[in-house]
């Protein structure tokens, strides 16, 4: 799934994610806590298509630090053919700064392989700082702001070769729960440099079918001003899936 490349990557990660927090040593049990998610469609007839989305979420929650993981899969083939294959890799670390948990430092990877991108491997490491901008009881906006390193090695279809950029990362995630049962997300993340320009958004609706289960609508939009030789700029996906809380 990844090249070797990615081994620097790993190492540096592994270093990063070291505890950072200035606080004192937190005396309360350690929290875990997760969620998957699962998508599949097949169709028969004049057109025989399969698609499939799979997603893990593991979150380890502390006082004054957390971490948070999400592995997604996509696949999608077409009589036979395949036409869509990603994999996504994301981590986060943040240390928090106050009782109120409501400002913190991250230290952040991602790694990704989009095969019909022709993205061989792509990772972006980041740092820097998040708060909460609006929060009440039933809302919650979050930003973040930080700078990073990017390198992209492309697949021999999308010409080969690499490109590396120091970054700069922009974030806002926001959560909105209009009633028991159904709750509204959007994030908007942008990764900017001199080589290339990354925009993401997600849309979602989730809504309550049993204790820890839900249905999840959602809408993605993903735009690269400068994508492998032969890829589009822009990338929208539709899905309707089903998650199990733990």
């Amino acid at each position: 799934m990844f090249s070797v490349r990615s081994i620097p990557a790993l190492a540096i990660l592994g270093m990063a994610l070291t505890p950072l927090s200035l606080h004192a040593a937190d005396t309360q049990p350690l929290g875990f806590s997760g969620s998957g998610e699962a998508g599949y469609n097949n169709s028969t007839g004049n057109t025989e298509t399969t698609s499939m989305l799979g997603a893990i979420k593991l979150n380890y929650n502390q006082t004054d630090h957390e971490f948070k993981s999400l592995f997604e899969v996509n696949y999608k083939s077409e009589n036979g053919v395949k036409t869509q294959e990603r994999y996504l890799i994301d981590l986060q670390r943040n240390n928090f700064y106050n009782p109120e948990r409501s400002y913190y430092s991250f230290v952040a990877a991602q790694f990704e392989n989009s095969r019909f991108e022709n993205i061989d491997l792509d990772t972006t490491l980041s740092l820097g700082l998040g708060k909460d901008l609006y929060k009440t009881d039933e809302t919650l906006l979050t930003g973040e702001a930080g700078v990073g390193y990017q390198s992209t090695n492309f697949t021999t279809a999308g010409g080969g070769g690499s490109t590396d950029q120091t970054v700069g990362r922009l974030k806002l995630d926001f959560n909105h729960k209009i009633n028991e049962m159904v709750d509204f997300s959007q994030d908007v993340i942008y990764v900017f440099g001199s080589e290339r320009t990354k925009l993401e958004t997600n849309t979602g609706f989730n809504i309550k079918v049993a204790d820890n289960m839900k249905l999840k609508a959602a809408y993605k939009y993903r735009h690269n001003d400068k994508p492998a030789t032969g890829t589009k700029k822009t990338d929208t996906q539709t899905t309707f899936t089903l998650i199990y809380d733990f």
